[in-house]
């Protein structure tokens, strides 16, 4: 079982990364609407338009959330294992931090465009990722 603050620090982190991603969705949506620009045929047609091109900031939010669906789950998974394998909850909750802070700026600067920032809070992100991988080498 796992203890209590560590699936409270657990699920924080879930609800943190689940709203990031709507918020990413949101973005996409609205862009398109207000543009009345959809690339899929099916979307266009939905609204009586014929497709054409999507506003940039839709498309770079499609990337961030694309993004954000290839990364989270492995951080998610090991922040699990860690909690299963019995690790104190303040590490969790510092590292569980940091990744979501980074992965939060880094979906900003990615559908703002701002390089370097990008790569350094990706990086940032992988890092927090590597600190877990290691707390739980540590327990194991």
């Amino acid at each position: 079982m796992i203890p209590s603050h560590s699936a409270a620090v657990l699920a924080a982190t879930a609800f943190a990364l689940f709203l990031k991603g709507f918020v990413l969705s949101y973005i996409q949506v609205v862009s398109r609407y207000r543009a009345r620009s959809f690339n899929r045929p099916e979307d266009a047609q939905l609204l009586g338009l014929k497709p054409g091109e999507e506003p940039d900031i839709a498309v770079r939010a499609a990337g961030a959330l694309r993004n954000e669906a290839e990364n989270s789950p492995f951080f998610l998974a090991l922040a699990a294992a860690y909690a299963l394998l019995g690790g104190a909850p303040l590490p969790l909750a510092v590292v569980s931090s940091l990744y979501v802070a980074a992965r939060m700026l880094q979906g900003y600067a990615q559908v703002r465009a701002l390089q370097p920032q990008r790569m350094i809070f990706y990086l940032s992100g992988v890092a927090a990722t590597l600190a877990l991988a290691g707390l739980i080498a540590a327990r194991v």
